[in-house]
């Protein structure tokens, strides 16, 4: 047994205290990949969240309801369950594709950028994601790229970065 799961037994709230903070820093990033300030939240939201209760709530500042946390999901255009502890084992098999970036390459397409492009268009009409900003690729997504380019998942993800179109990647790729 590992020096952490002796301390988790030891110390349960000390554990779930770690997963709510753990929550907290997961709803800053889910803000953040919807390429919001905490200004911009609260005038997109025509004041229904306020920046400083907002912001309140990522750092730990301020209670969050299940409720509201629920609405805020929503707001940002994810599910709550975006919120739900991860560990390294369970982390999603996806990557973040930047759109607003993979829009700028339009003018200077090449094999990569239009297989990504045709693939982004296909996964926003199936999926009805209006976010517009940003894009979460799925394993099967980025298999798909991988048959369209003839590369391997590691090719494919190295040609993405290269072009600038990922925000964040597995760090165990």
């Amino acid at each position: 047994m590992s020096e952490e799961t002796d301390e988790r037994e030891l110390d349960p709230e000390a554990h779930r205290c770690e997963n709510y903070i753990g929550s907290l820093a997961r709803l800053r990033g889910l803000r953040l990949a919807a390429g919001l300030t905490l200004k911009q939240v609260e005038i997109k939201s025509r004041g229904t969240w306020k920046a400083v209760v907002v912001g309140s709530y990522e750092r730990g500042n301020r209670h969050l309801s299940l409720l509201k946390a629920v609405e805020l999901c929503e707001f940002y255009g994810a599910d709550i369950s975006a919120l739900g502890q991860l560990t390294k084992g369970d982390e999603p098999d996806r990557l973040i594709l930047d759109l607003h970036q993979l829009q700028k390459m339009r003018d200077l397409p090449d094999e990569v950028t239009l297989q990504t492009q045709r693939l982004a268009t296909r996964i926003i009409a199936k999926r009805a994601d209006r976010n517009g900003s940003v894009l979460s690729l799925r394993g099967s997504d980025l298999e798909t790229l991988e048959i369209g380019l003839g590369r391997n998942q590691r090719e494919v993800i190295d040609l993405l970065k290269r072009r600038g179109l990922l925000l964040r990647a597995r760090d165990s790729i």
